[in-house]
Order: C-alpha cells, then structure tokens, then sequence
C-alpha cells in the first residue's frame, strides 16, 4: 500500500468481497461491488437473506441489485447522497414487498442490508438489521453502524450468538434504519470490513488480529484471512458467511484493480425471483 501521511485522504479504496456457505444448506447472503467511475467512489452493499427454502437467498438478491440500480439512477438523476442512501432502500424494500405478491413458495422472506459509500470523502452508510460495518485502524476496531438486534449482551472479547432481529427488509415499514450520509473521514491504512453475521462466529479482537496479521494488508489478504479463520474454527452449524473489504490507499492506487470473488454457492447473477405474503411484525428469529 502506498505510504502516507496518515490525514491522506485516500482516492478510492481496492476492494475483494468473498464468501462461504458453512454448514447451511444453502448460500443466502448477497454482495455487491460497484465502482461508480463519475463519483471516484465504490457503492458496497452485504445483504443476509432469511426464509425458507430459497426464500433468503432470493430477497438478498432482490434488496442487493435493486438497491444497486436504484441509487446509481438517483444519482446520475441530481440525488443528494442522503436522498439515494435513502430511496434505494425504500425501493429495495418495495421490491420485496411486489415479489412476495407473485410467488407464494417465498412467504416470509427477508433480508438485512449494509451499503457504504466509500469515496476519497470517507465512509458513507444505510443499514437495516445487524450485518456489521467495522472501521479497523491501528489495530483497533469499531463498530460503525448500530446494530438492530437483541443479541444477548456478551462480553467485548466474546463471540455473539443467536439472536432476534428489530429490523428487517420484509416487504413491511422498515422499523429502525442507520443512516449516515456523512462521509466518515478515513485515513490511509485504514481498513473497512463489511459481513453478515457469520463472521461473528470469531470475535471483533480476533477479527482486528486477522487484519494485522494480513501479509500486505491488501483487501483480497484480509478478506481470505478472515473465511480462513471461520473455517478453521470448525463451528458445526457455522453460517453463511460473507465479507466484503475496502482498504484504504494512497491516491496513486488503481481504483479498477479491485477484484470480487466468491467461495461456496454465491453467484454475481442477477436473478430476481417472487415471493407473497409480508412477514408480520419486525422481529425474526435468526438461528445461530
């Protein structure tokens, strides 16, 4: 990585999003990698699907290139950044909502959903449910987006079990959205980790150990690092498992030398498929 004052505010930020299935039945997590060439900026988006059979994957798929779609349209369209953050959501939640009038095998689908927008500004976000958005910085890690869920209280060094979910897109009104259109400065070597909750399978000090450990500190070492160490930890009902990186760099990187790659079952295929029925209330019960 480039070297620099540690205030550079980097140009953009090489990104590798890869993911693993664990020992579910089916990969239901979605990602997203879009570099959007006239912003200098990356739109990231992890998306963790939930309900039966097919049910999860396809609501992840659905809330992920909607959203993808919608926000690129709102911006070329005049949108502030807080505008599209926010109607790409709603448009993704939307979207469930017609699927679920179509198909009655997707009854009760749903999906979380994290988006950053990571430009030489910083950090930008919108999330709904509890897929972490991690800032690791020195060695250090914070999470930076709220987390809509009633998992247990566990200690800090702890890792996090099952837990309820607040928040979801469902169809319904959204109850709790995270929403920052302020652009979180970042700094050079800064590291941006997004997830589903598979990767809490290890702690946030383990997690922040893997990104110092990284050989080069480069996105596509972070990420593979991280699926590494979930895999070795051999959990038997491990789930899906999903993480996308930003690391930021020196304005003389390649902002088109990102990669994206995928392990298990996911596919960058855009497949939008139905689903009826809108799942009753907010809380989901998500297993561990």
């Amino acid at each position: 990585m480039a070297s620099a004052s540690s205030e550079t505010v980097p140009a953009a930020a090489p990104v590798f999003g890869a993911a693993i299935q664990g020992g579910r039945a089916e990969q239901q997590d979605s990602f997203r990698s879009v570099w959007l060439s006239g912003e200098n900026a990356w739109l990231l988006i992890v998306a963790d699907g939930m309900g039966g059979h097919a049910a999860g994957a396809v609501a992840s798929r659905i809330a992920a290139d909607t959203f993808v779609s919608a926000f690129t349209a709102k911006r070329e369209a005049g949108a502030s950044l807080e505008q599209a953050l926010e109607e790409a959501l709603e448009d993704a939640n939307q979207q469930i909502a017609r699927a679920q009038e179509e198909a009655p095998e997707t009854a009760g689908m749903g999906t979380t959903l994290v988006a950053a927008y990571v430009s030489p500004q910083g950090v930008a976000w919108i999330s709904v449910g509890d897929s972490p958005l991690w800032l690791i910085r020195k060695g250090t890690i914070e999470r930076m987006n709220e987390d809509h869920s009633f998992r247990p209280a566990v200690a800090k060094g702890a890792k996090a079990s099952a837990n309820v979910l607040q928040s979801a897109l469902n169809g319904d009104e959204i109850a709790l959205i995270d929403l920052q259109p302020k652009p979180r400065r970042l700094r050079t070597d800064d590291v941006v980790i997004m997830a589903s909750d598979g990767l809490l399978t290890l702690t946030e000090r383990e997690i922040a150990s893997c990104v110092v450990k990284s050989a080069h500190g480069d996105a596509e070492t972070i990420a593979r690092t991280l699926l590494q160490a979930v895999e070795q930890r051999a959990e038997p009902n491990q789930d899906n498992c999903t993480v996308l990186v930003a690391a930021a760099a020196g304005p003389d990187i390649d902002a088109h030398s990102a990669t994206s790659s995928v392990y298990g079952l996911i596919g960058a295929a855009t497949v939008i498929l139905a689903g009826v029925a809108s799942i009753a209330g907010y809380l989901f019960w998500r297993a561990p």
